[in-house]
């Protein structure tokens, strides 16, 4: 056999992985991108079962408690650890326990979504200007990496689901959206179309990869020509729902169904009685016969408090398998711009504080149940001169110049965007900390981040967003500097 000598003399770092398959797969390929930017030869990655702790190698450690053995004794060993959490994730640097003078960074999560989240918070980590003795200049790639400082960090998120809304046809680069939703700890995308992308599966299996489940929205009436109070109209649209169902949702492997009725407007009543009644009965003619034909399906109800207003407690009576999406609240974090008074929203929801009381009142009515919303405030379709209903089309296979060219273009909405964001992000992260004391079941928050060219940048503001909803009981401090780290920014 050839003996080689090595170019790089000393010590080296061998990546030492738990299971090649599914997510976990995808967190060490991510991991080892990271790592091998650091250093100025080829990473050796290997797996657990083949890794013996002699005194050869600094190790990064990858791996959940049930695929990676050494990850487990660590934990055993109260040398990490970990929360009892699905999503938790813990982050260390050290030196090895079994082979003295040697450096261990571990990555574990509790599960393969934990430990997604963990590599991408593992980026930003690496990213950071104060980890290292000196910075990771070409010539001392290495000694940077090595001289990493030992650290300690334990995560998990407050609310469980946290994600995007889009219309599909904005989505220009599936993966590369999907990607950056990953590396910002994301695990939801609502995408509504007028039609399921020809290419639905492919997207729904790389959203899966990565930890992200996909919602598909289509229509109960919204659009259409229908007086819900009649209950003619409301029998063909459960007849229009069901057949929409079964002929192109039901056969996906998705996560849940979001839809939309008449509510995206300002008017409150229809024969003399409240829109919200009206809906409700509605969707309760619709929902509990769909989910006992599917049954454990994901029912998210998009509605407007515009046309709700005052009137939610007559949604009470609404099936507790139904999740309400609530949209159009008032000011931010609801509006499209992200200001403390929107002036185009009813009396009553204009300020940041009506906005406030409003939803607490809104995430506290339903009893046992989830609270979900949809805050806007950083890009959507341009409705006036282009927005087009479409036809079954390819989603996310554009052009890459036509992507860097739109972001061009766009790039001045998001630098308005960003400054104002910059400045009233203490207040959606007062926001959310106000819901969580509400203490619903669950938390789904979707932002509506929608033609913005997330798949060419990560852009500061939904940064933020993404580090505000993981954990807003942070200081405002920590979520900013974590929000503006190089690890998004440089995308």
């Amino acid at each position: 056999m050839n003996v080689h000598k090595p170019r790089y003399e000393g010590k080296r770092w061998t990546l030492v992985f738990g299971a090649y398959t599914g997510m976990e797969q995808v967190a060490i390929q991510k991991l080892n991108a990271m790592v091998q930017k650091h250093l100025p030869y080829v990473v050796k990655c290997i797996p657990a079962s083949a890794y013996v702790s002699a005194n050869e190698s600094h190790v990064v450690l990858l791996g959940t408690p049930a695929s990676n053995p050494w990850v487990g004794k660590l934990i055993r060993d109260g040398q990490i650890k970990l929360a009892n959490h699905p999503q938790a994730y813990a982050l260390a640097g050290m030196e090895a326990p079994w082979a003295p003078g040697m450096r261990l960074m571990v990555i574990a999560g509790q599960s393969e979504a934990g430990l997604l989240h963990g590599v991408a918070h593992f980026g930003t980590h690496l990213a950071s200007p104060t980890i290292t003795v000196e910075r990771p200049t070409v010539g001392k790639l290495r000694n940077a990496f090595d001289s990493i400082k030992d650290f300690a960090i334990q995560e998990q998120p407050l609310i469980g689901n946290r994600g995007l809304w889009t219309w599909g046809y904005v989505v220009y680069d599936y993966r590369r959206y999907l990607d950056n939703m990953a590396r910002l700890k994301l695990n939801m995308l609502t995408l509504w179309n007028d039609y399921p992308p020809v290419n639905i599966k492919e997207i729904i299996a790389y959203a899966h990869a990565r930890g992200i489940k996909i919602i598909l929205g289509f229509p109960w009436g919204w659009g259409q020509e229908h007086d819900l109070t009649k209950a003619e109209d409301r029998r063909k649209i459960k007849e229009l729902v069901f057949r929409e169902y079964e002929t192109n949702y039901a056969h996906l492997d998705m996560d849940g169904i979001y839809f939309q009725t008449l509510t995206e407007h300002t008017q409150t009543e229809a024969g003399g009685k409240s829109l919200a009644a009206i809906v409700c009965e509605m969707v309760n003619e619709i929902g509990p016969e769909l989910l006992a034909k599917y049954p454990g399906l994901n029912l998210q109800f998009g509605l407007h408090a515009t046309s709700i207003r005052e009137r939610y407690t007559d949604l009470a009576g609404l099936d507790p398998r139904i999740t309400i999406v609530w949209e159009d609240v008032g000011a931010l974090p609801f509006s499209y711009s992200p200001e403390t008074v929107y002036a185009i929203a009813p009396e009553g929801m204009r300020t940041f504080e009506e906005t406030l009381e409003y939803s607490l009142k809104l995430a506290s009515f339903r009893k046992n149940s989830e609270f979900a919303m949809v805050p806007k405030g950083w890009a959507c379709i341009d409705w006036p001169d282009e927005f087009e209903h479409h036809e079954q089309f390819l989603l996310g296979e554009c052009d890459p110049q036509f992507i860097a060219d739109r972001l061009m273009a766009r790039q001045p909405h998001w630098d308005r965007v960003n400054a104002l964001w910059l400045r009233n992000y203490p207040l959606a992260v007062r926001f959310y900390r106000e819901i969580l004391k509400c203490n619903p079941t669950s938390i789904t928050v979707t932002g509506l981040v929608e033609d913005g060219l997330f798949e060419e940048r990560i852009q500061s503001s939904v940064a933020l967003f993404a580090e505000t909803i993981w954990n807003p009981e942070r200081d405002p401090g920590d979520i900013l500097e974590l929000a503006l780290s190089p690890a998004y920014t440089r995308s």
